[in-house]
């Protein structure tokens, strides 16, 4: 216990002292968010609010959410070894699966936004022990952490460099609390100001502040929320059995087999294989004999052959076969930048390089509004001579003689704006050139277009300018995928149940058996085949601009790319690809066409060319480049 208070009162030191280091930037985080929201105040020439804006132009808003890409990076799995082909293609099955599964559009929606603003987004990977499907025991969860929510080492700036790196979350005290089986005795948060709606403590949240650190190559994780420690596990990776404390058996029963009741939770390097499984052209059956012991007579010698004199043996009593365990490398947290520069956690925030035109759209906004209320009309009238205030349309002037009515007159004092606006759109036009978004690109009337190639050209040179961010959204989601492969690699044991599409769009129903990675080396050892490539699919991109696509497919049928045009195989490729991008009512006319194609073998007695897989392969591969 004293040592576990020693290690809560060394990371309670290491977190402060990373927070006034991050002071600076938890403070950047704030005032990017209110800029992004619309914030009212004017900087006076000392940086502070000087007055209020009365109408905000919002810039910052504008600009950020024209650049918000909804689509999801897809997994692709490259294997490094031929015989690999099969468990590569398994893998990024599984993968597609589990980003559906997870809700990645939700999360996709709030990062779009978050890492523009702050420069970053943070993805937090765990297993969850009691997730997964009905068959299934847990399953990984992702979760988006903001960056105010993740505190890094100081000085360091890359994730996998780090000694340390804490995780600060806002829980519910009672699950917490139902969670470790513990009472927790603080009922307010430490830092509520990581939730971002209000830096007031709720009563019945608390903060659970995670550290993840590396010691000796080896990945642990320290919990803790107040003074009260919620999890210490030195090696956070490992698989925790209980097990008996005098045979080492994983746990069964209440009674061990070998007659032991004492049993203790530990880390383990070794598993029980829970059923027999084929590695490569052996059979490993979950149990085997152990090594060939000598048999004893009744008084205690050991029985040789008369013969020859040698000691007589016997199979050895039947142990469980035991596999190494796998464990997953590096921090379970995955840094998403918006654009990356040296020296820094986060990347570039968009809203920082456009602030100071923010400001002066506000400024110049004010200032137009307040010259057109205080201009308007006056009138000029003889002292003495007043004129009807009531609703009536016919109003009445009394006036004393002739002359009186040459001195009335009406002074119209209407303001000159045009010069503010004329700022305020350069401003603005600023704001666009530096974050490299046209009209064009935003869907607007571009007047230096002068024809839709034009248009598109503009909109195209827009998109090339931000393909950075784009590279850093995929190379994210890249790392995103390896390290949930490694969690179910690592932590699945029963077979996950998957659903995918053929090349012709029919679905298809298989496993994924974790067991199938398990491999032998040369030296007769058995490892975990982990030896794959990550990476995303450019053309899923491409696959969530629909009309887009289904312009590309229609050129691609007109030039020959399925085939002859009017056939009826070229037109079966051609809606079978149209099926697997969604276009409308697409499978009712794939399954018509089929129909006339069996129609067709039925009238000449025959075998019509057949739809084959090739086809489609070539099909596809045109389509999609």
């Amino acid at each position: 216990m004293k040592k576990q208070n020693d290690r809560l009162a060394y990371w309670q030191t290491k977190l402060e002292d990373a927070k006034i280091k991050y002071a600076s930037m938890l403070e950047k985080i704030e005032n990017r968010e209110r800029l992004y929201f619309g914030d009212k105040d004017i900087r006076g020439k000392n940086g502070k609010a000087a007055k209020k804006a009365s109408n905000v132009r919002n810039i910052v808003y504008e600009l950020i959410e024209s650049q918000v890409d909804t689509s999801i990076p897809q997994p692709r799995v490259t294997a490094l070894h031929p015989e690999d082909k099969d468990l590569a293609r398994q893998a990024e099955e599984l993968l597609r699966n589990e980003a559906r599964r997870l809700g990645f559009l939700a999360m996709n929606d709030q990062s779009e936004r978050t890492v523009p603003v702050q420069g970053g987004d943070i993805y937090h990977i765990e297993w969850d022990p009691t997730g997964g499907y009905h068959c299934t025991l847990g399953d990984i969860t992702v979760t988006e952490r903001h960056p105010r929510q993740v505190i890094p080492q100081p000085g360091i700036y890359d994730v996998d460099n780090m000694r340390y790196i804490f995780v600060l979350m806002a829980q519910d005290k009672e699950d917490l609390q139902e969670k470790y089986g513990i009472t927790i005795e603080d009922d307010t948060e430490d830092t509520p100001e990581i939730r971002g709606d209000a830096e007031t403590s709720i009563t019945g949240l608390v903060t659970q502040n995670v550290v993840y650190y590396r010691k000796n190559g080896v990945v642990g994780m320290f919990s803790w929320v107040g003074n009260q420690v919620l999890e210490d596990l030195p090696d956070y990776y490992a698989r925790r059995e209980t097990i008996c404390k005098k045979c080492g058996r994983e746990k069964q029963g209440d009674v061990c087999v070998c007659g032991s009741k004492q049993f203790e939770e530990r880390s383990v390097d070794m598993q029980e294989l829970p059923h027999s499984i084929t590695v490569g052209n052996e059979v490993l059956p979950t149990m085997q004999y152990g090594p060939d012991q000598p048999i004893q007579n009744p008084d205690g010698s050991i029985q040789k052959d008369n013969s020859t004199g040698e000691v007589i043996m016997m199979p050895g009593e039947l142990q469980p076969t035991l596999i190494p365990v796998y464990k997953p490398t590096g921090f379970p947290i995955v840094l998403r930048r918006n654009i990356t520069m040296e020296g820094r956690f986060l990347g570039v925030s968009d809203v920082d390089v456009i602030e100071d035109q923010q400001e002066s759209v506000k400024k110049f906004g004010t200032k137009i509004e307040e010259k057109l209320l205080k201009g308007g009309s006056y009138v000029t009238m003889p002292e003495g001579v007043a004129i009807e205030t009531t609703d009536e349309e016919l109003k009445v002037i009394r006036l004393r003689n002739a002359n009186d009515k040459a001195l009335m007159d009406v002074l119209n004092v209407q303001p000159n704006t045009s010069y503010d606006m004329q700022q305020l759109e350069t401003n603005y036009n600023w704001a666009k050139s530096t974050l490299g978004i046209t009209d064009a690109f935003q869907g607007k009337y571009d007047s230096s277009a002068t024809s839709g190639s034009a248009k598109q050209f503009s909109a195209n040179q827009s998109a090339g300018r931000m393909q950075s961010k784009r590279e850093m959204k995929n190379e994210a989601y890249a790392r995103l995928y390896k390290k949930m492969f490694q969690f179910l690699l690592a932590y699945s044991d029963e077979e996950y149940p998957i659903v995918d599409k053929d090349i012709q769009g029919n679905e298809t129903f298989s496993h994924f058996n974790r067991f199938a990675f398990l491999k032998r080396d040369a030296a007769g050892q058995l490892y975990w085949n982990d030896e794959f490539l990550f990476e995303v699919d450019p053309s899923s991109n491409l696959a969530s601009n629909r009309e887009r696509l289904w312009d590309m497919v229609d050129v691609k049928y007109q030039s020959g790319g399925f085939g002859p045009i009017n056939d009826l195989n070229s037109a079966y490729l051609m809606w079978t690809l149209l099926k697997e991008t969604n276009f409308p009512q697409a499978g009712m006319i794939q399954a018509a066409i089929k129909e006339r194609i069996d129609e067709q073998k039925a009238a000449l007695g025959g075998e019509a060319n057949d739809v084959g897989t090739s086809q489609i392969d070539n099909a596809s591969e045109n389509v999609f480049g």
